[in-house]
């Protein structure tokens, strides 16, 4: 929230209380700034935000598509909230698929879910399903959590823990203003202006945290800023049970972990994993390995036999 003396019509309030404007310059100066207000409606026309809520307690905007709404944060310009205001959406195809292959009463695990779009959309869509939200940053989670409390879900728990090979305590980089960046490595943390911070967060396995909570997810969401191939080295066990996957991978970022994205594929194809990228007509097309050329960053690992009716309601047809 702005300080007060930063706060064009909490100033104009002080100068009017204090008699430094009569009431006809308040009220002229105070309806110029409540003008813009007015320009939202046309904006909003045929975006997927439903509403933008002004309240004491903060501004917050809700999916029209998926019935969850999420606070704006005055600091934080590059979060999901102000991605789904600009642009009118959010990852479209990749929420749509994840709702789609996640049955209710199915456990989820939200690895890097920063201020938890997926976990409130598929918290809202499968009410008897457990969720689990990592995120390293205390003060994300914070927000996090503040964003579950908005949508009233009690299926979604969070974890102020990351996700990586080991269990230990690292050393993370974390900017204010691009939370969504945080990492082991620097991965687009300076796009923001605030200065980054060092924070010290513990981390665990896959394996081990759900051998810690009895689970065998059936779905994972994996975007770590870099660190995806220690993710899922560290989660053997899991592995086994094929859960359907969804990866961010870059290879600029990946290559700051001294390791190609193409890795994750060798090693997710041990166990019978195939990947596939979003491609036109919201449908999936086969991806075999990442090349230069290749422009898409998010990509489904599935096992051909176990997800066939998936892969056969999502991949496009043969030319």
């Amino acid at each position: 929230m702005e300080k007060i003396n930063n706060n064009r019509l909490v100033l104009a309030k002080v100068k009017f209380d204090a008699g430094e404007i009569d009431k006809f310059q308040y009220a002229e100066y105070i309806n110029d700034q409540h003008a813009r207000l007015f320009d939202y409606p046309q904006f909003l026309a045929g975006t997927d935000v439903q509403e933008i809520r002004i309240t004491a307690q903060g501004v917050v905007v809700t999916s029209a598509a998926h019935g969850i709404a999420m606070f704006i944060d005055a600091v934080d310009l590059h979060a999901t909230p102000y991605t789904l205001l600009d642009f009118g959406s959010y990852e479209t195809d990749e929420t749509s698929f994840l709702k789609s292959v996640l049955c209710d009463g199915e456990v989820f695990l939200d690895i890097g879910a920063n201020l938890g779009w997926y976990s409130l959309v598929l918290g809202r869509n499968c009410p008897k399903s457990r969720i689990y939200a990592f995120e390293p940053i205390p003060s994300t989670v914070e927000v996090l959590e503040k964003n579950i409390r908005l949508n009233g879900l009690e299926n979604i728990e969070t974890v102020c823990m990351g996700m990586f090979n080991k269990e230990d305590e690292l050393n993370f980089l974390f900017a204010p203003d691009v939370s969504g960046a945080t990492s082991l490595k620097m991965t687009g943390q300076s796009r923001g202006r605030t200065s980054i911070q060092n924070v010290t967060c513990r981390t665990t396995t896959l394996d081990v945290f759900c051998a810690s909570r009895d689970i065998v997810p059936s779905l994972l969401k994996i975007d770590v800023e870099g660190a995806e191939l220690m993710v899922v080295q560290g989660g053997e066990k899991i592995l086994e049970s094929t859960p359907i996957i969804l990866m961010e991978l870059l290879r600029k970022w990946s290559r700051e972990f001294g390791y190609h994205p193409n890795d994750v594929f060798t090693l997710l194809e041990r166990y019978g994993y195939r990947a596939w990228v979003f491609a036109e007509d919201h449908k999936l097309e086969g991806c075999p390995r990442v090349t230069e050329n290749t422009m898409q960053t998010n990509y489904v690992f599935m096992h051909p036999q176990k997800h066939a009716d998936v892969i056969s309601q999502w991949e496009l047809p043969a030319r």
